[in-house]
């Protein structure tokens, strides 16, 4: 869905904004472009790069890269991953380490337990509860920076993105419309928001937040 706002035609770029479906989410793309094509293109060409990356870091996904290199752990192996897959994990040590453990995307067989929980309506069991959490930990996540491999040292680990992808992702849609030529841009991806430069004539992009009652 793409509608757009005329700003002085002839001297200032039009703004165009468009919605679609990704990620389990809606993801807005705000832009400011010479005419509708480029506009077109650029978008659809952010949304494309999201595509792929839901492919590589999609838990939701059993056939997703990440979710094919979870299907290795405890075997030993060590696991050559797109440089995407890389990236996010290299960062996601970091901030394990950064938070003593606070931050561990390792977290995924909880996760998996409290999302049944939620469509039954039922606390999980404390002995399936232990178990999960006998799966997380971050530090048997081993990365190879030379080889750019992975080895998932736990059988039954499960890697979990959900605190961090849809960052990664909006920065990255962003890199798309600014090599496109298109650097007054905002990705919003839910409340993950990335912007590039500030729209005509202003000094930044105004970002509402909604109040918490209902």
């Amino acid at each position: 869905l793409m509608w757009h706002t005329s700003i002085t035609k002839g001297v200032e770029p039009e703004r165009f904004e468009f919605r679609e479906p990704h990620l389990g989410t809606i993801v807005e793309l705000t832009l400011y472009a010479p005419d509708e094509t480029v506009a077109n293109q650029s978008a659809r060409a952010a949304y494309t790069r999201i595509g792929e990356l839901n492919r590589i870091l999609s838990d939701y996904n059993p056939d997703s890269e990440v979710m094919r290199l979870c299907k290795t752990a405890g075997t030993g192996q060590a696991v050559k991953v797109s440089p995407e897959l890389y990236e996010v994990l290299a960062r996601s040590i970091e901030y394990a380490k950064a938070t003593d453990g606070a931050f561990d995307v390792s977290i995924g067989p909880v996760v998996r337990l409290w999302r049944a929980a939620r469509r039954q309506k039922k606390v999980p069991p404390k002995a399936d509860l232990a178990a999960a959490m006998a799966l997380v930990d971050w530090k048997q996540i081993v990365l190879d920076p030379k080889s750019q491999t992975v080895e998932l040292r736990k059988q039954g680990m499960l890697l979990d993105f959900g605190g961090i992808a849809k960052g990664y992702i909006a920065d990255q849609a962003r890199e798309v419309l600014v090599a496109k030529g298109v650097s007054r841009c905002l990705v919003a991806v839910a409340g993950d928001i990335a912007v590039g430069e500030s729209p005509p004539g202003r000094s930044g992009w105004r970002i509402g937040i909604a109040p918490l009652d209902k």
